[in-house]
């Protein structure tokens, strides 16, 4: 799910990242931060913060399709 994750958000960008805030809300900017050190970087914030992963992964899933 993460690699997918990571998927819609280079493929969709800010649409990804709208979405991607409605889910976990007040996490979104630690989330942003980590992205904006890298792609390793997001990917270690959400195997860290794994809570979120199907949170953010369904409702890109549902706002976009299976990408």
């Amino acid at each position: 799910m993460i690699v997918k994750i990571i998927a819609y958000i280079i493929k969709l960008g800010s649409k990804a990242w709208d979405v991607i805030k409605g889910v976990i809300g007040s996490a979104w900017s630690s989330f942003k931060a980590a992205w904006d050190a890298g792609v390793w970087q997001a990917t270690q914030w959400l195997i860290e913060k794994s809570v979120y992963v199907e949170l953010i992964f369904e409702a890109l899933k549902a706002a976009f399709g299976d990408n």
